[in-house]
C-alpha cells in the first residue's frame, strides 16, 4: 500500500537525453562564434560535440555566459590534432584549452563508468 502511494505521488524516473532545440532557445542563442566553431569543427570531424556546464544554465536564464565548456567523443590527443591552437592540461583527468582568437573554450571528453 505504502509503495503504491510513493509511485502514484513521486515523479517516475526519466533516463538522460536530448532535449530537442525546439523545446528551449539555446541553439539560438549561442551568439559566441567561438564556441560554435569548436562545435561544429567536432562535429565535421565526426565526433559527438555538446555545450555543457555552466553556459548552458546561463543561456536558458536569458544571461550571457562567461566561459564556454563542451563535452566530447574525441581523445584529449584527437581534440589536440584537430585545433592547432590547442594545449592538453591535466594528468589524471585530462581536458584541452582550444585557443580561439582571445577566447579559450574548455573541452573534455565524455566519461564512462564510476569513478
Amino acid at each position: 500500500m505504502f509503495k503504491n502511494l510513493i509511485k502514484r505521488v513521486l515523479p517516475k524516473k526519466r533516463a538522460a537525453g536530448k532535449v530537442h532545440c525546439v523545446r528551449h532557445a539555446v541553439k539560438l542563442a549561442v551568439r559566441n562564434q567561438a564556441a560554435l566553431r569548436v562545435l561544429e569543427s567536432l562535429h565535421r570531424a565526426g565526433f559527438e560535440a555538446y555545450l555543457v556546464g555552466g553556459a548552458v544554465r546561463d543561456l536558458l536564464l536569458g544571461i550571457e555566459p562567461k566561459d564556454f565548456d563542451v563535452a566530447t567523443s574525441a581523445t584529449p590527443e584527437q581534440v589536440h590534432r584537430l585545433f592547432r591552437r590547442s594545449r592538453i592540461i591535466g594528468r589524471r583527468f585530462q581536458i584541452v584549452h582550444v585557443m580561439q582568437g582571445s577566447e579559450t573554450i574548455e573541452v573534455s571528453t565524455f566519461r564512462s563508468g564510476g569513478r
